[in-house]
């Protein structure tokens, strides 16, 4: 039995997907092949649609090699990133973060001297502070800025005691921290900003003494009152105060808790003078003390003298009045400029940041002075001219103007 020729015209070598593989005389055998996609289908563009049917219609071998590419292009174009996603800013200012002790009219300003040195300099300053004076809140939007690895710190570290942990930290991971008007003793900040607090206290005795003599007034009992128990500069501001009072006939209360908060600040000083009804004086040693103190001798027709701290509007507006006798200033805006300023000259002309104490100065402003310092403690362009030439004329150099921290006196 003779064996059948199989008829290669009409039979052709096929896959199970109904492709023929094998052609006759170099055509394709096509019978069982799909047609290319209509125009009909969703999302595909016509040159799209003949690509992927010419690359169907291909044979094994290099279909197989179309999908091992296509594959591959896949892969490296999911794992590419954006041009210059990665790649650092040019020209992008370093940045720091500035953690106030809390928010009010005497932080607001330390915030302008801050960003007007970041302006100055060519930083990019960020300056946050809890609305409640909380410690704890505080240190939680330090540690923030830590983990966001800015390039330095400042920090009004209230009460210093608590900071000594988040400062170590922070220069452990290799960020600079700088402190202001608060100390933290045992720290690892490289300086403190801020004036001498217990010369500022002997000075305010000093002062008021002159009023108190002024109106025959050589005895009797002075009421002291401390919004924060305990915090050290609070603490050296009173005991130089009772060393300003050493000598004379005036008894020195011990410092009464009067708050931080503003409406509780103005209760416990309403409570103070009703319970002392023949003191000669109300003392505070924080910002809002004289601004309630103030309204209250307003309100209650008050025959005692009133002696403070801090230039906000509110305090010298009572001093011009002749309410409010002294007050002392302590320059809240070089506490914001100079660290800033410190800072900036460090990461960009390499200038070492200065150790120890930069002292900032005391001001004591009365009657006779107030409205020569007006200007410059209301209007924000006035304040930010005049501290640029001041700092120019006094600050130049911070490494020499550095010297030891001062000792504490209590």
């Amino acid at each position: 039995m003779k064996e059948k020729k199989m008829n290669y015209k009409e039979t052709g070598t096929q896959r199970g997907d109904g492709i023929t593989t094998k052609t006759q005389r170099g055509r394709a055998a096509t019978e069982a092949a799909p047609s290319p996609p209509s125009d009909g289908g969703e999302g595909w563009g016509e040159e799209a649609r003949w690509f992927l049917w010419k690359s169907f219609m291909a044979p094994v071998s290099l279909r197989i090699t179309f999908s091992v590419f296509l594959a591959l292009s896949l892969v490296v174009g999911c794992n590419q990133k954006p041009s210059g996603a990665d790649a650092p800013k040019l020209n992008a200012k370093p940045k720091i973060g500035y953690v106030l002790h809390g928010l009010n009219d005497f932080t607001q300003i330390i915030k302008q001297g801050a960003e007007d040195a970041g302006r100055a300099e060519g930083l990019s300053v960020d300056v946050v502070g809890p609305a409640g004076f909380s410690a704890t809140d505080a240190i939680a939007m330090f540690e923030g800025m830590t983990q966001k690895q800015v390039r330095g710190l400042v920090v009004v570290p209230m009460p210093g005691e608590v900071w000594v942990t988040p400062i170590r930290q922070a220069t452990q991971a290799g960020i600079p921290v700088l402190t202001a008007n608060v100390t933290s003793p045992g720290s690892t900040a490289t300086a403190w900003f801020g004036q001498d607090e217990y010369a500022s206290g002997v000075i305010l005795a000093t002062e008021l003494r002159k009023f108190l003599a002024a109106q025959n007034k050589h005895e009797g009992r002075i009421i002291v009152g401390i919004c924060a128990p305990g915090v050290g500069v609070l603490v050296d501001r009173y005991e130089g105060f009772k060393t300003g009072m050493a000598g004379t006939k005036y008894q020195i209360s011990e410092p009464f808790d009067v708050s931080t908060e503003n409406t509780a600040n103005y209760g416990a000083w309403e409570n103070l003078a009703g319970a002392n009804p023949g003191t000669v004086a109300l003392v505070g040693l924080c910002s809002m003390d004289i601004p309630n103190l103030a309204k209250l001798k307003e309100r209650t027709k008050g025959q005692w003298l009133v002696g403070g701290y801090d230039l906000g509007r509110e305090t010298l507006d009572a001093v011009k009045a002749g309410t409010v006798q002294v007050t002392i200033g302590q320059h809240p805006y070089l506490q914001g400029y100079l660290p800033v300023m410190a800072l900036a000259r460090h990461f960009r002309d390499k200038q070492p940041l200065p150790h120890g104490w930069i002292d900032i100065g005391t001001e004591v402003v009365t009657r006779e002075n107030a409205e020569g310092l007006y200007g410059r403690e209301t209007d924000q362009k006035k304040q930010t001219e005049w501290y640029a030439e001041y700092v120019a004329k006094h600050f130049a150099d911070l490494n020499a103007v550095a010297k030891p921290l001062p000792k504490p006196k209590r």
